[in-house]
């Protein structure tokens, strides 16, 4: 199909506009002037010798040298238009639209004085001060006005004015309790069908200069500004992972070898810095412990390690320290999660239903580099046919030799799956210390809510310290 006469077409849809170009103009701008000044700090240039040349290298290429022509077209675009002592030396058709868009400016700002003497002429001829009568263009109003261009307001209290002066020199056009009365004068009028004209053809040069900008930008430039964006954002994302490593504490994870291991001492949540400090979870192909089991309540610290787990390996995907003491971690090819329990009544899909094509999709794309995370299994259908169907799932796991962490609160299935070989649980050396310790915080905040003198509340901790 052709394009239809007189539109161009745009491959992007993109819809910029002359701020557009300005802004990314000062952006270019600021960029080039905060990776120079990287750049030339000698001190950590030498420290930081990698991340110089394989970041802010490429970016000051772009910036400064790339991108530089985009910036003096839009530089000398923007100028010649606002009437700066720049010269322009751009294309001859981009350089005449501009010398134009000069003068209707110009036109437009002559008119706009005029307008001003006719105002102050009108407010003679209704014996008022100047400053009482406000001038209304067509751009700050509704389309009632922008039929005429430019019209006259005075107040409630100035419009008996209006009505004592003859039709000849003056037509009211609209009048109201709130805003007053909106009139015209034979002047006005005529100044004001110039200054739509010239406002019309202003606008539209300045959208075929836009749309000319827009075109060189599009078949020069943007392939550019991608790959810089991208650079730019990546460096974001880095510079981001190390201010919070270093907040946070993180550790690096050790790499590993041609065979899978994973080992975490001593994790904790990154959002909440609660620790579980000694708790220790090891899973190796070399030992045959592929299998991590995690038992217990849903609110005790247990179901809590499989959500660690995960932000743990994904934050390690992603290249950022992770929140543990000493960590070994491999690069997963993917992670698959299954948790909580919902229906899809949309597709007629039950949550035994839904649960059972979530593992089908798992078990088919899953491979020995994998990671899976699963909370609970099979509570949706009978005792004994889902205590059957989830066992033969973990078995499954555990013989394609998937790294598996399977988090359940039922008891019978959690105590048939730890006596298979490949099962691992964490190791916890202080668990006394933890299964006591949340109780007690648990009480303070109990004592500090019901609101108990702070006398009785010492007291009561100095007895349980005791205990």
């Amino acid at each position: 199909m052709s394009p239809v006469p007189g539109t161009t077409v745009n491959s992007t849809d993109m819809k910029l506009s002359l701020q557009d170009f300005k802004g990314l103009l000062q952006w270019l701008r600021e960029l080039q002037l905060l990776v120079g000044n990287c750049l030339v700090d000698t001190e950590h240039s030498m420290k930081l010798e990698n991340l110089f040349s394989t970041r802010l290298v490429p970016i000051q290429q772009l910036c400064s040298s790339d991108l530089e022509p985009l910036c003096m077209l839009v530089q000398e675009t923007i100028a010649g238009m606002e009437g700066d002592s720049m010269e322009i030396d751009s294309e001859s058709e981009m350089k005449m639209s501009t010398l134009h868009l000069r003068e209707l400016r110009s036109q437009i700002r002559q008119c706009e004085v005029e307008v001003a003497v006719a105002t102050k002429q009108a407010a003679t001829l209704l014996c008022i001060a100047e400053d009482r009568i406000k001038v209304i263009y067509a751009h700050d109003e509704q389309s009632s006005v922008a039929k005429m261009g430019v019209v006259l307001r005075v107040s409630r209290q100035d419009s008996h004015r209006i009505q004592q002066q003859s039709k000849s020199s003056l037509s009211i056009i609209r009048a109201s309790r709130a805003s007053g009365v909106w009139f015209s004068t034979p002047a006005i009028d005529s100044l004001g069908a110039e200054w739509k004209s010239l406002k019309k053809n202003y606008e539209d040069d300045e959208a075929r200069l836009v749309e000319s900008l827009t075109l060189e930008f599009q078949s020069r430039y943007q392939g550019l500004l991608d790959e810089l964006t991208c650079r730019v954002a990546e460096l974001d994302v880095l510079v981001s992972f190390a201010l919070v490593s270093h907040k946070h504490k993180l550790v690096r994870a050790s790499e590993t070898d041609n065979r899978f291991i994973l080992q975490l001492c001593g994790i904790f949540d990154p959002f909440t810095d609660e620790s579980c400090s000694e708790v220790v979870i090891e899973l190796s192909e070399h030992k045959g412990k592929t299998f991590l089991l995690l038992e217990g309540d849903q609110q005790t610290s247990r179901t809590s390690i499989l959500q660690l787990l995960g932000i743990v390996v994904m934050l390690n995907q992603l290249g950022c320290f992770v929140p543990c003491k000493e960590a070994i971690l491999p690069v997963f090819d993917a992670i698959y999660l299954r948790t909580g329990a919902y229906d899809q009544q949309l597709y007629g899909y039950s949550t035994f239903m839904t649960e059972m094509r979530d593992m089908s999709h798992i078990f088919s794309t899953m491979t020995p580099n994998s990671l899976v995370l699963i909370e609970d299994l099979c509570r949706g259908t009978s005792t004994s046919e889902g205590l059957a169907l989830a066992l033969s799932l973990c078995l499954h796991l555990m013989e394609t030799k998937t790294p598996t962490c399977f988090s359940s609160k039922w008891s019978e299935l959690t105590k048939e799956v730890a006596k298979y070989p490949s099962t691992a649980i964490p190791l916890d050396n202080n668990n006394h210390g933890q299964s006591v310790q949340n109780p007690v915080r648990s009480f303070d905040k109990l004592m500090l809510d019901c609101d108990l003198p702070a006398d009785l509340i010492s007291l009561i901790q100095k007895e349980t310290q005791d205990l």
